[in-house]
């Protein structure tokens, strides 16, 4: 039995604020074409596949440190398996066995 899943978007919700500012531009760095729909209090961050979020990339973006694990206080809801999840990045895929070794991010 297969552990991907088909389908299209993988995506999270965020509380809006500084944190999810800054987590939004590091995927658009990555990933220029990734959809991102803003609405009071939240956004939507949506991306064919895979999300591939560096936690180097978010601390630029906000000037600071930034641990991954503070994602858990701005996410409400995710569409996809996270599949790894460490101090260096956060990987949403629909392959439950992608940690995101193999593949540039």
């Amino acid at each position: 039995m297969s552990s991907h899943v088909t389908r299209s978007v993988v995506g999270i919700e965020m509380m809006a604020g500084e944190e999810c500012d800054a987590i939004v531009a590091a995927v658009l760095e990555d990933l220029p074409t990734a959809s991102v729909v803003r609405m009071p209090g939240m956004v939507l961050l949506d991306v064919p596949d895979r999300l591939v979020l560096r936690a180097a990339v978010v601390s630029d973006h906000l000037g600071r440190d930034w641990d991954s694990r503070d994602l858990n206080q701005v996410v409400s809801a995710y569409r996809g398996y996270f599949t790894r999840w460490d101090s260096d990045q956060v990987v949403l895929s629909w392959d439950a066995d992608d940690q995101g070794d193999d593949e540039d991010v």
